[in-house]
C-alpha cells in the first residue's frame, strides 16, 4: 500500500482503531514534547507563523495516520490536506529563508515518538506482527511524503520571482487575524507593487479549482493551495465582477476594508462549507450577502432550535407531511412582506391556498403566529428548521 492510493488500503479491524483513535490526544501530547524539548528555537519559530503551530501540524499528521485505515473518512481529501499543508510550512520555510534540515529533524523526533508508541500498544494488545509492520512502514511512508510536500513548497518560493514572494506575504497578510500581519499593509504592498485598496472581498474557490487555470486581472492575489484556493478581489464595487470565475461553487464573501479580510474569508469559507452539503445552491459564483439568512441561521442553530418551540408552538407537533407544507408556507409569507398574493406566485399554488394553510398556522397557535414584532426572530428559526440538516 502507498499513501498515493490509500483508497486501496484495508481498514484495520475496528477495535485496532479505537485504540488508535484513544491514543492521539497523548501520542500528540509526546510528539509535541519532543519537538519543543529537542529544538526549541524551531518551536518558537513555526509557532509565529501564521496558520500553523507545532501542535496544530503534528494533531494532522497523526490523525491523517490514523484515519488512512478508518472507512468512516475517504483516506484521498486526507491525505490531500496533509500535502497541502506540509507545502505551506515548505514555502514558509522559503520566504524566511530557513532550510528544511530542521524541518526534516522535527519530524524525526516526533516519527521515533509514534514508533516507540506502536511498538508497546502492539506488544500490549498483542497485535499481529503484520499489522505492526503495516503500521510502521505506512508512518515512515507518511514522513517522507510531507518531507517530499515541503520541498516542493520551499523550492517553489526560492525558484520564483522575489515579486511574486512578495506578494504571496500580502495575500496571507490580508486574510491574517488581526495584529497577526508580520509587517503593515501598507508596507508589504509597496514591497509587492500593489496599490492598497480601500476594500476587498474574498473567493473562495472549490477544492482542487486552480486559480492558474482562469484568466485573472493583475491586482488579483491567488491562493494555490488546492485543498482550500482563493482569490482577493480588490475594490469589488469599483471593478466589476464581469472576469470572475465561473466555477460552479465558488463564493465571494462580503466586501470589507482592507484589514478585515479574514473576515471576507470566513464568510465565504462556510458558504462553501454549505454549498459542499447541499444547504446552498451552487451558484457561479454564489455571493455571501445574498444569503444571509442562511448563514446566521447555521451560525446559530442550536439556539435558533431551542427557540423554536417559543415561536412556533404546536406546529412543531404535527407530522412531517402537514408541518412542513406550513412552516414554508409562512417563511416565504413572510419574505414577501404578508403578500399572500406574490406568496402564491413563490410557491406555484392558488391565493386560497395560501391564504387557507395562514388559518390553519393562527388556529394551532391561538392567533400568536406569525407575530408581528418577531417577523426577523420567526424567520430565522424557520430557515434553520426546512434546511435539509435539520429536518
Amino acid at each position: 500500500m502507498t499513501l498515493a492510493n490509500a483508497q486501496d488500503a484495508d481498514p484495520l479491524p475496528g477495535g485496532l482503531r479505537r485504540i488508535l483513535l484513544r491514543q492521539i490526544p497523548a501520542v500528540v501530547d509526546e510528539m509535541e514534547e519532543a519537538v519543543r524539548s529537542g529544538l526549541p528555537d524551531y518551536s518558537d519559530i513555526a509557532d509565529d507563523t501564521a496558520g500553523f503551530s507545532v501542535r496544530q501540524v503534528i494533531d494532522q499528521t497523526v490523525s491523517c495516520f490514523v484515519s488512512l485505515h478508518d472507512v468512516t473518512r475517504p483516506s484521498p481529501a486526507v491525505v490531500a490536506e496533509l500535502i497541502a499543508l506540509y507545502e505551506a510550512i515548505g514555502a514558509q520555510h522559503g520566504r524566511l529563508g530557513r532550510p528544511l534540515d530542521v524541518l526534516r529533524d522535527a519530524l524525526d523526533l516526533g516519527g521515533r515518538v509514534a514508533c516507540r508508541r506502536l511498538i508497546e500498544d502492539a506488544y500490549r494488545e498483542k497485535w499481529p506482527e503484520p499489522v505492526l509492520t503495516k503500521l510502521t512502514e505506512d508512518a515512515f511512508e507518511l514522513m517522507s511524503m510531507a518531507i517530499a510536500a515541503a520541498s516542493r513548497g520551499y523550492d517553489d518560493v526560492c525558484g520564483r520571482a522575489p515579486v511574486d514572494v512578495q506578494r504571496d506575504l500580502l495575500r496571507d497578510a490580508l486574510v491574517a487575524e488581526a495584529g497577526q500581519a508580520p509587517r503593515p499593509l501598507a508596507e508589504l504592498a509597496a514591497a509587492a507593487g500593489w496599490q492598497l485598496p480601500r476594500t476587498l472581498a474574498v473567493l473562495a474557490l472549490p477544492p482542487g479549482d486552480h486559480p492558474q487555470t482562469h484568466v485573472l486581472p493583475p491586482e488579483v492575489l491567488a491562493d494555490r493551495n488546492p485543498a482550500a484556493p482563493y482569490l482577493i478581489v480588490p475594490n469589488p464595487r469599483i471593478s466589476g465582477r464581469g472576469w470572475l470565475p465561473k466555477a460552479k461553487g465558488a463564493v465571494l464573501g462580503p466586501v470589507v476594508p482592507v484589514d478585515q479580510g479574514a473576515v471576507s474569508l470566513h464568510w465565504a469559507r462556510r458558504a462553501l462549507d454549505l454549498v459542499d452539503r447541499g444547504v446552498l445552491a451552487a451558484e457561479a459564483p454564489l455571493r455571501c450577502v445574498d444569503h444571509l439568512a442562511v448563514l446566521t441561521a447555521f451560525q446559530s442553530g442550536d439556539l435558533l432550535e431551542a427557540a423554536a418551540t417559543t415561536l412556533l408552538g404546536p406546529l412543531l407537533e404535527l407530522p412531517p407531511r402537514r408541518r412542513e407544507p406550513l412552516l414554508e408556507t409562512l417563511l416565504v409569507y413572510l419574505r414577501c412582506g404578508d403578500n399572500a398574493v406574490l406568496t402564491a406566485e413563490r410557491l406555484h399554488v392558488h391565493e386560497q391556498t395560501v391564504r387557507y394553510r395562514l388559518r390553519q398556522i393562527s388556529q394551532l397557535t391561538d392567533g400568536t403566529c406569525p407575530d408581528p414584532e418577531r417577523h426577523l426572530e420567526t424567520m430565522l428559526v424557520l430557515t434553520w428548521l426546512l434546511s435539509p440538516e435539520a429536518r
